[in-house]
């Protein structure tokens, strides 16, 4: 029995190593070289053929930007089609290298193309958007928007996204489906922009005086622009403790914010000076 034992052990450890014997090793390298090479051939051709993509798309961004006559929202926007298109013929070539012939692979994405339909509904849907953004343009690289209930400026328009870079510099990237199919507001395409700011005067305070100071004030402003009107201010409310007066002033999309904090600046140090007062909140506790 134990002899039995010892001879299939024996039988077995030679099997082992005869399998791993040169001419065995040699052999079984010889049966799987050639995929093994192929496989590393298409990593390779996967790997320089994207970085190609990438690098072509760059290029064409910059030929596109170079050109006047097309902006640079086209640019990018065709930048990013070419790359796809480039990256797509470089996994075909990847996938021939491993060996699938060219017929076999169109078969496969035929049969294939209801699943990838059904499945990439949203990005292709995302894709149409973005082809629809080109064509009717609600804004462009570097316009300041709301999109989705973001707002930022536009830093970016490819075939699937919008980038938008936040007041604060964040990055935040939407859908193009969301973005067409949700309300727009384009801040800067228009050109100009009213600014409104409302200011409290105490109740004894001559509100004649105040609206003049308020309207020399923004008059004086370098970037508040007499067209479309001049500056404007009224009395819109009549507070518990304040007579609110609104002033209305039109500048260059560009300038919105720097109007509106330097008038909040230098109309209360104006009232300051010519002895108009804001009032503060006032409010009366009743004791039980």
């Amino acid at each position: 029995m134990e002899n039995d034992i010892i001879e299939g052990t024996g039988d077995a450890i030679a099997e082992t190593v005869g399998f791993f014997s040169p001419d065995n090793l040699l052999e079984l390298w010889q049966g799987i070289q050639p995929a093994v090479l192929n496989f590393i051939f298409a990593l390779l051709i996967l790997w320089i053929g994207l970085k190609i993509a990438k690098a072509i798309g760059t290029w064409v961004r910059k030929l596109i930007a170079k050109n006047g006559r097309i902006d640079d929202t086209l640019g990018n926007f065709f930048a990013s089609i070419i790359r796809y298109i480039v990256t797509a013929f470089v996994v075909i070539a990847a996938v021939q290298r491993i060996g699938v012939e060219t017929a076999s692979l169109v078969a496969m994405l035929g049969a294939a193309t209801l699943a990838i339909g059904l499945a990439l509904q949203g990005t292709l849907g995302n894709v149409a958007a973005g082809v629809m953004l080109m064509l009717f343009r609600p804004y462009k690289l570097g316009d300041f928007v709301d999109v989705a209930g973001e707002q930022g400026v536009v830093s970016d328009i490819n075939i699937f996204t919008t980038q938008l870079a936040t007041i604060d510099n964040v990055e935040v990237i939407i859908a193009n489906g969301e973005a067409w199919g949700g309300t727009i507001k384009n801040f800067t395409s228009m050109g100009v922009r009213r600014v409104d700011v409302d200011y409290g005067i105490h109740y004894d305070d001559d509100i004649d005086k105040a609206i003049a100071i308020i309207k020399d004030v923004a008059a004086a402003h370098p970037h508040v622009l007499s067209e479309p009107d001049a500056p404007w201010a009224k009395v819109v409310m009549l507070n518990e403790s304040s007579v609110d007066i609104q002033s209305r002033v039109w500048c260059k999309a560009e300038h919105y914010w720097d109007v509106m904090f330097d008038l909040n600046k230098s109309i209360k140090e104006a009232f300051d000076k010519d002895g108009i007062t804001i009032p503060y909140p006032h409010s009366v506790e009743l004791s039980g």
